[in-house]
């Protein structure tokens, strides 16, 4: 009895053992993104984001946030990204190296837009009148003349802080991908986002191996040819 069972165990891995070096030899690896992608993924990874509210935060930085798609899975090859030409030419991927692996590509479209600024007079050493305007963000001045005027110069410091982050509503419901943008100038403001980031595809660290090889047996005193399946976990991948 004890021997029929040892038999049928190990025609079962030999069987087992046949069917995975198949898998490994003549199986085709799975490809999730196609040189020449059909419709349905194009419009998966679409570029736009969903503008979802807009405030001032408690430190008096301008606030959007948008919803944007999740991470498309790719090998960053940008001649191959599931997308259509519009998207390409929305981000200018066409712009590229395209040997480089693409991460993320975003483009952020605001306004700039300030009322009511007053300005002061300022007359200089040979009587010349102008107007300037100075605060934290933007510098300004203007110099009239019998045609109207010139602005002599215009400077405005610009800074968009991005925080990319995803939530979800409790730990059964799938993750929500948001992006927020900020800027310490409360006059600007965001009324688009286009983003799209690559998620590289990462073999998992579980693995499952054939063993083939010899135990020593000491009450036998001697070697025994053995077989077996093991299951791995790789601590560190190179």
């Amino acid at each position: 009895m004890k021997n029929t069972i040892l038999k049928l165990c190990l025609a079962v891995m030999v069987v087992l053992c046949g069917w995975l070096t198949y898998k490994l030899v003549f199986g085709k690896p799975e490809s999730r993104v196609t040189a020449k992608p059909s419709n349905d993924i194009i419009n998966e990874a679409k570029t736009e984001a969903q503008i979802i509210a807009k405030s001032v935060d408690n430190q008096g930085y301008s606030k959007t946030v948008a919803k944007r798609k999740g991470d498309i899975l790719s090998n960053g090859d940008i001649s191959k990204l599931p997308i259509s030409q519009s998207v390409m030419d929305s981000l200018r991927l066409d712009n590229l190296d395209k040997s480089s692996k693409l991460q993320q590509a975003s483009a952020m479209i605001g306004k700039l837009e300030a009322k009511n600024l007053r300005a002061v007079a300022v007359i200089d050493s040979l009587h010349r009148k102008s107007y300037q305007y100075k605060d934290d963000f933007l510098t300004a001045s203007f110099t009239p003349d019998s045609a109207g005027g010139t602005f002599d110069a215009i400077s405005w410091k610009l800074k968009l802080i991005r925080h990319d982050y995803k939530k979800r509503k409790n730990f059964i419901s799938p993750y929500t991908y948001y992006t927020d943008i900020l800027s310490p100038d409360k006059r600007v403001s965001i009324g688009e986002l286009q983003n799209l980031s690559i998620e590289s595809h990462r073999p998992t660290r579980w693995g499952i191996g054939l063993q083939a090889g010899y135990y020593y047996t000491p009450s036998e005193n001697k070697f025994l040819p053995a077989l077996g399946l093991g299951v791995s976990y790789n601590i560190i991948r190179f």
